[in-house]
């Protein structure tokens, strides 16, 4: 199937929240084996709802699951800004697009989650702020990604004959995900440096209205809206009857109430069920799914969505 000129694409986000590595690598290698074109995991470091439970560290997981996975691309949906300097992430993400053979995606945002801030002592500025230390990081990173000695003087970040070589694998670079929802600055910045705009599954109510101010900012910055892909972080509940889709959204619901309505805001139901709301949404010009399944994404999820859902959109 394809959305506006592109093959619909699923990613499965193996959260690492209440998750032990034994199951995040066994998922990850069925998303190998099936066809999931990327695996993605969260960059949070208390875990949420419950900021007591285990929670895996977003880099150092995506690094051990590139060394399982031969085809599947990978990604962090998506990294906090503030966690990692720009130039040291930059480095950070050319490494492992050479040890992969280039299957590294860059996704990030601005950072939201205030506690984590400040129990890992990271400050926590005005969202105008971080917005625009997230486009000072991004234009950086483009930069070292040359190969070429850098001089950037910003008004957050700088870098003096910096040099990041061995440079990327892909060409020109690994793809740039923003992820974010505000209409004013992060829509701007996507305009601005983003190849996707993936649209937060807390937001998914209003994607039509952001769609158009995406749009326009566009046409603002002077950049075709169609060379922007549209990606939707979905929240997903699927199982194989309707009587274990309807236990499993209760218990979603419930978990996952900081996020909103799941039933109005993500895909739930039988395989076929998800395949009808899936269509609907790509519909609306999204060709980038990257689910967040409910429970984790469990070893059993993944293989029932990659055998019973993806082959739909092949």
């Amino acid at each position: 199937m394809k959305v506006r000129g592109r093959t619909v694409r699923f990613g499965a986000v193996l959260r690492q929240a209440g998750n032990r590595w034994e199951r995040i690598a066994e998922s990850a290698r069925a998303c190998d084996r099936l066809g999931f074109h990327s695996v993605h995991f969260i960059d949070h470091l208390l875990a949420l709802p419950d900021p007591a439970a285990p929670i895996l560290e977003a880099w150092t997981t995506m690094t051990a699951v590139a060394a399982l996975t031969e085809r599947v691309r990978f990604g962090v949906n998506v990294l906090s800004n503030s966690f990692r300097p720009p130039a040291l992430l930059a480095k950070m993400g050319a490494t492992l697009d050479v040890i992969s053979g280039g299957r590294f995606e860059l996704g990030i945002g601005a950072g939201w989650h205030e506690p984590e801030y400040r129990a890992y002592g990271f400050d926590f500025p005005a969202p105008a702020v971080r917005i625009g230390q997230l486009g000072e990081a991004v234009q950086l990173v483009k930069r070292l990604w040359t190969g070429e000695p850098t001089t950037y003087t910003g008004r957050y970040y700088r870098a003096h004959e910096a040099i990041c070589q061995p440079r990327p694998v892909q060409r020109p670079r690994p793809p740039i995900i923003i992820g974010g929802g505000g209409e004013r600055l992060l829509l701007r910045l996507v305009a601005e440096e983003a190849d996707v705009w993936n649209c937060p599954g807390a937001r998914y109510a209003d994607f039509d209205r952001k769609v158009e101010a995406l749009r326009r900012h566009c046409g603002e910055v002077g950049r075709d809206f169609d060379t922007v892909e549209l990606s939707l972080q979905d929240l997903v509940v699927v199982a194989a009857t309707e009587a274990a889709a309807t236990q499993k959204l209760a218990e979603a619901r419930h978990r996952f109430a900081f996020l909103g309505d799941i039933e109005t805001l993500g895909t739930h139901g039988t395989p076929e069920r998800c395949i009808e709301t899936l269509r609907r949404k790509a519909d609306q010009g999204i060709s980038y799914f990257i689910c967040l399944f409910t429970d984790g994404g469990a070893p059993e999820t993944v293989r029932l969505f990659g055998e019973r859902v993806l082959p739909a959109f092949a």
